[in-house]
């Protein structure tokens, strides 16, 4: 997955508990990826799962802040 030009996206920052974050990056480096293309990707498979199940409730409408 590409990376946009360093300044043009929103920088985030959270606290993940330690046994987490570890087995997180040790997946990561085991694939060659950086924790932040990883973590990309889990955020769009999450909002594809989020806006499938809106989609099935039926009412389409996806909440936006």
């Amino acid at each position: 997955m590409g990376r946009p030009a360093t300044g043009q996206t929103k920088v985030m920052g959270f606290r993940p508990p330690k046994p987490l974050r570890d087995e997180f990056e040790q997946l990561a480096a085991a694939e060659e990826r950086t924790p932040s293309d990883a973590l990309v990707e889990a955020m769009h498979d999450w909002v594809k799962k989020k806006r499938r199940q809106y989609e099935a409730a039926g009412d389409g409408v996806v909440p936006t802040s």
